[in-house]
């Protein structure tokens, strides 16, 4: 089994996932349809060879991916991202 790399918009989506953000939130974060959102965790879940996104937060974890703070609710793009994301007041 071998781990693909995911694109920097697929790391976005999985770094919400991993934050219990749902696909909605999701969606109006990033500024994509709800559907965009579905077929990106799907890719992710493929590539990965997972089925739960419990998996995908444990990747998220593995990798290094989060930036705890002590707002939980608080989220800032990660270090990996290209400056394009703007979060929204949900």
């Amino acid at each position: 089994m071998a781990i693909k790399q995911l694109s920097n918009r697929e790391r976005d989506v999985a770094v919400l996932v991993a934050k219990g953000k749902k696909d909605v939130e999701i969606a109006r974060i990033l500024f994509i349809s709800r559907r965009r959102v579905g077929e990106l965790i799907f890719n992710i879940k493929e590539k990965w060879e997972i089925t739960s996104r419990v998996e995908i937060g444990i990747g998220v974890y593995y990798f290094g991916w989060l930036q705890f703070q002590d707002d939980q609710d608080a989220w800032t793009p990660p270090f990996y991202t290209t400056g394009h994301l703007q979060e929204v007041q949900i």
